[in-house]
């Protein structure tokens, strides 16, 4: 019997894409302060994992061929991992992260506002850093938050 390459590439890919979550989540994991970057590669490969598993359990789902049941047993270990090492586990320290990082900032630039003082060229420039740093935490919350919502959505 000729084995189905589609099911091997699929099997192959998924568990290929797992091992980069792994590793992502592995060293993501030992940092108390992850850069905007770390986090955005985070949810970028959970996603990339997140949808594949659910294309190919869809694709496959109704079959009884063992190869298959292979396949949906991998997509099922996958989910499980997913659950239990990100969506209840990283998701929700990297929202506390960013929700802490975005107050800090914030209070940061009022107190700078608050300084009825001539601003200095220093001030300024420190100033416009902490907007731009304050921006970019935002938006990655943002990010971050629109996975919860896909989650609420499945």
């Amino acid at each position: 019997m000729v084995p189905d390459l589609s099911i091997e590439n699929s099997l192959q890919l998924v568990t290929s894409e797992l091992e980069k979550l792994r590793k992502t989540i592995e060293s993501i994991s030992k940092i108390n302060e992850k850069s905007i970057s770390d986090i955005i590669n985070l949810y970028y490969q959970a996603a990339v994992v997140q949808t594949l598993a659910k294309k190919l359990k869809n694709d496959f789902k109704n079959s009884d061929k063992s190869e298959h049941k292979k396949l949906l047993d991998k997509i099922e270990e996958i989910e499980k991992y997913l659950v239990d090492n990100f969506t209840k586990s990283l998701h929700p320290e990297i929202l506390t992260q960013l929700t802490n990082s975005i107050q800090n900032s914030t209070e940061s630039l009022k107190s700078l506002g608050q300084n009825s003082e001539q601003k200095t060229k220093v001030t300024i420039e420190k100033e416009a850093l902490l907007y731009k740093k304050l921006r970019e935490l935002m938006s990655t919350k943002e990010f971050v938050e629109q996975y919860e919502l896909g989650l609420k959505n499945d």
